[in-house]
């Protein structure tokens, strides 16, 4: 049963607005309302319920994101990890399509940009992403045949999915505090150790996952993993697997590829075998050069190296340094 109270003063410590507080307030009850008639509640509610109740949403033209949010935040206000994992699945990236839209209007024109979406449905929020897959491969196709492989490069390495800028600006005052890149680079790998740790010993998500000893050590052994290892002129980052302790013990090889990947539009073609370009992957290239775009105060080139959507296990990226920078570490010895 809705504990209207305390998720009231739950969302006041969030300073949410009166008339959001009422928003969520309404959409969980009426989610817990609807678990009530499956015989359930919010304590032993399963990623299905979600799901069934999103696209109830979806088929009453209620899948707001003002919605969708409210449940996030009753669950994390009751504390059903499995209910919290199910919508920020739902929620994450679901809006990069649109934002692809808005950028390829931009770089190449409406004309090119409908061209690029002929005959394509954007899916509404909340649609699973086992769903997704077929929208990627056709919007793949298009988008390659309208504009060449490098220009779709460009596009997507744009980083649709990486925030504004302001989001890293604090990583830039810290390169702007540090004694080099190197030493930038080393203080980010330590406090990453140190978040991921707070999660483990603090039993809280880091994003969808829980961590434990065993993903520490494989982030700790890992020094590529989300910071990156300059060589010379381009620093080399990997990402975390998505689900990193199912990854660290599959054998099989195209579930542990799955496990790696963190995009909701291509995750699931790696177990349906549905072909999507890796050029796809420059989108998540886009999203781990952001920060030195912003700390180099210019776009930074990024490629991809290795991705699951090739059969490797890992999704591995070359951020190259700009040349001014690169010249200063030559003149200081330490290139």
């Amino acid at each position: 049963m809705l504990k209207e109270e305390g998720f009231r003063e739950f969302c006041a410590r969030s300073k949410l607005d009166e008339k959001t507080v009422r928003a969520h307030v309404k959409v969980a009850g009426e989610f817990e309302v609807f678990l009530r008639k499956k015989n359930r509640n919010l304590n032993n509610a399963t990623a299905a319920d979600v799901q069934s109740y999103v696209a109830r949403l979806m088929r009453k033209s209620e899948n707001s994101w003002m919605n969708l949010l409210g449940l996030l935040r009753y669950s994390h206000f009751a504390r059903n990890r499995r209910v919290e994992v199910a919508l920020l699945e739902l929620m994450d990236g679901s809006d990069v399509l649109e934002k692809l839209s808005a950028i390829l209007k931009k770089a190449v024109g409406e004309s090119k940009r409908d061209e690029v979406f002929d005959g394509i449905s954007l899916p509404p929020l909340g649609t699973h992403s086992r769903y997704k897959p077929q929208t990627t491969l056709k919007f793949m196709k298009n988008l390659e045949t309208t504009l060449g492989e490098r220009k779709t490069r460009e596009i997507l390495s744009s980083g649709p999915h990486a925030g504004p800028e302001e989001e890293y600006l604090q990583e830039k005052q810290d390169f702007m505090a540090s004694k080099s890149l190197d030493d930038f680079l080393e203080k980010r790998r330590k406090e990453y150790v140190e978040l991921l740790d707070k999660h483990m010993k603090e039993n809280t998500l880091y994003f969808t996952q829980e961590i434990d000893e065993e993903v520490l050590d494989y982030v700790r052994r890992t020094p590529t993993c989300q910071v990156g290892v300059r060589e010379r002129d381009v620093i080399y980052v990997t990402k975390i697997p998505y689900m990193a302790k199912r990854y660290l013990h599959e054998k099989d090889p195209k579930r542990k590829r799955y496990y790696y990947c963190h995009c909701p539009w291509v995750r699931e073609s790696i177990m349906s075998g549905a072909k999507i370009s890796p050029n796809f992957c420059y989108c998540s290239a886009g999203f781990e050069k952001r920060v030195w775009d912003v700390i180099f105060d210019q776009p930074i080139e990024a490629e991809v190296l290795e991705t699951v959507l090739k059969g490797d296990y890992f999704c591995r990226f070359a951020i190259h340094i700009p040349k001014v920078y690169v010249e200063s570490l030559r003149t200081l010895g330490t290139a």
